[in-house]
C-alpha cells in the first residue's frame, strides 16, 4: 500500500504532533564495550549530529507480589490541616495523621508527651517465616527527609535517612498475624510519606529500577564514555537523537551490559640504570607515569653525560612469557642490533626507538641534561627528548645575565669547596661550560672566554 505525504505549511508538523508519531530518527546499532569502571558505547546515526544518553544501574524485575498499598493522595480531603486518620486494615498504627499536601506522617513524643508514634502492617494468614518487603517513598515536600526503622519480632529494626523524595526497601522475615512496624528517632514527627507498599518476597531491589537516571545531554559524536562504575555491575543504557529542529526521538532500546570483575592488569615500568646514582635493581629507579587513556609511560628525569640507562617491568602472573607462577620483572630496551649499547645522537634524539625484549640494549646519554622520555609497551617504541634548560649557561649567581659577578661566584665556590652545592645564588649547572659534567677551573676559562667573545648591547 502506497502512503502520500502531502507538504502544507505547518500541516506535516501538526500531523506528527496530533498522531503521536516522532520525525527525529532513532539512533541504530548502539554497542557497549565494558570495561572495569568505565564503558565506551557507540551508536549510528547519519540523520542527526545531536544525542542525549543516559544510564543506570540495572535490576531484573524479582519474583514478587504486591499485597497491599497506602498513597497520600487518599488523605487530601480536609481543607483545615492536619488531622488524626486510621488506616485501612491490616495497616495500622498510632498517632498517624494525614491531610494537605498528599502525605501521611505519625507524631513522635509530640510536645514531650511520650507518646511515640508508628505505622504498622499485620501480615495476613498462611505465612511462617516468610521474607516480606515493606517498601516506602517520602514525600517530595520540605519535611519529605529523616528518619525511618522498619522491624519486625524476627527482624531487628534497620534505619534509613531519607532524602526528600527517595524511595527504600526493607527485607524482613514475619509470620502471619505478627507487624511489621515502621519507627523513627525523629523528634517530635516522622518523615512525611508519600507511598507505603508490601509485597511478598524480597522486592528491595526493585529501589535500583526506581533509581533516577543519570542523563548526559548534548552529545556530538556518536561514542561517549561512562566513567565512574562499579566493578561486576549490571548497567543499562539508552540513547536518543536531537532533531535539527530540537524535537527529540524516542530512546532506542535499551543495552544492559556488565562492567569487568576486576582491573587489567598495568605492569609498572622503571627507568634504571647509572642515572641519579641508580642501580641496576627492578624495583629502584624512577618509575614511569602511566595513561591509561594514551596507553603511554612517561617521566622526566636528569641524566649526566656519559651515563647508561635502559627499563625494566613485570609481566602478569602466569603470562604469555613462559607461564611463570610469578611476577618477573623484566628489564629490556631500545633495539641496537650489533652494539652493546645505544648513544642516544642528536639524531636520534626525539625519534621512535623500537624496542626489544630480547635484544636489548641500554642507552647511553652523550650529553648532561633533562630528559623527557615516553614509552608505550603497546606499540613497542620510546621517545627519548631533551628538555631546554630552565637556566642560562653561564648564569652561576642566578641574577639572570652572564658577567664578571659568575666568574667571582664561580671562584668563590671553587675556593670553598662547593662548587657541586646549589644555593639560592649560586647554580652548579649553570657554571659546568665545559660539558665534561663536573664543575672545575677549567671552567673559570671557559666562561671567561664565553665573556670575550660576547659583543655587550
Amino acid at each position: 500500500m502506497k502512503k502520500y505525504l502531502y507538504v502544507l505549511s505547518g500541516v506535516v508538523v501538526a500531523f506528527f504532533a496530533s498522531t503521536g508519531i516522532n520525525a527525529t530518527t532513532v539512533p541504530t546499532d548502539m554497542y557497549v564495550e565494558p570495561g572495569s569502571h568505565s564503558c565506551v558505547v557507540t551508536w549510528n546515526d547519519e540523520d542527526n549530529s545531536a544525542w542525549n544518553l543516559r544510564y543506570r544501574l540495572y535490576a531484573e524485575e524479582p519474583e514478587v507480589e504486591l499485597l497491599s498499598t497506602v498513597s497520600g493522595t487518599d488523605y487530601t480531603y480536609s481543607s483545615t490541616g492536619y488531622y488524626e486518620i486510621v488506616l485501612p486494615a491490616p495497616w495500622g498504627g498510632t498517632n498517624v495523621r494525614g491531610g494537605l499536601n498528599s502525605i501521611i506522617y505519625f507524631r513522635n513524643n509530640y510536645n514531650n508527651d511520650g507518646s511515640y508514634g508508628n505505622i504498622t502492617y499485620t501480615v495476613p494468614e498462611g505465612y511462617t517465616n516468610a521474607v516480606f518487603t515493606m517498601k516506602i517513598t517520602t514525600a517530595t515536600t520540605s519535611d519529605g527527609s529523616g528518619n525511618l526503622a522498619v522491624s519486625t519480632p524476627q527482624t531487628a529494626a534497620v534505619n534509613h535517612h531519607f532524602s526528600i523524595g527517595e524511595t527504600y526497601a526493607w527485607a524482613v522475615v514475619v509470620s502471619s498475624g505478627q507487624k511489621i512496624t515502621i519507627t523513627t528517632t525523629d523528634n517530635n514527627f516522622s518523615p512525611d510519606i508519600a507511598v507505603l507498599e508490601v509485597y511478598k518476597g524480597d522486592a528491595t531491589s526493585m529501589k535500583m529500577r526506581a533509581q533516577d537516571w543519570t542523563y548526559v545531554n548534548n552529545l556530538n559524536k556518536t561514542e561517549y564514555t561512562i566513567e565512574d562504575l562499579e566493578l561486576a555491575t549490571e548497567y543499562e543504557v539508552q540513547v536518543q537523537a536531537i532533531g535539527s529542529d530540537g524535537t527529540l526521538s524516542d530512546w532506542c532500546r535499551p543495552d544492559v551490559f556488565m562492567t569487568l570483575d576486576e582491573e587489567p592488569f598495568v605492569p609498572t615500568v622503571h627507568i634504571l640504570g647509572e642515572i641519579d646514582d641508580q642501580a641496576w635493581s627492578p624495583s629502584d629507579g624512577t618509575k614511569m607515569q602511566y595513561d591509561p587513556e594514551n596507553e603511554l609511560y612517561t617521566a622526566t628525569v636528569h641524566i649526566e653525560a656519559d651515563r647508561t640507562f635502559g627499563f625494566t617491568t613485570e609481566l602478569d602472573d602466569n603470562g604469555d612469557m613462559g607461564g611463570w607462577n610469578y611476577i618477573l620483572p623484566f628489564r629490556f630496551g631500545p633495539e641496537n642490533i650489533g652494539d652493546e649499547e645505544l648513544r642516544l645522537t642528536d639524531e636520534l634524539i626525539g625519534k621512535p626507538l623500537t624496542l626489544s625484549w630480547e635484544n636489548f640494549s641500554d642507552v647511553r646519554a652523550l650529553k648532561t641534561g633533562d630528559y623527557e622520555i615516553t614509552l608505550s609497551l603497546e606499540q613497542n617504541y620510546v621517545i627519548i627528548g631533551m628538555l631546554e634548560p630552565a637556566y642560562q649557561l653561564g648564569d652561576v649567581n642566578k641574577d639572570g645575565v652572564v658577567s664578571i659577578s659568575d666568574v667571582s661566584a664561580l671562584i668563590n665556590a671553587l675556593l670553598a669547596g662547593n662548587e657541586d652545592v646549589e644555593t639560592d645564588h649560586y647554580n652548579p649547572a649553570a657554571a659546568e661550560m665545559n660539558g665534561d659534567s663536573k664543575v672545575t677551573i677549567a671552567d673559570v676559562s671557559y666562561l671567561i672566554s664565553y665573556l670575550l667573545s660576547t659583543t655587550p648591547e
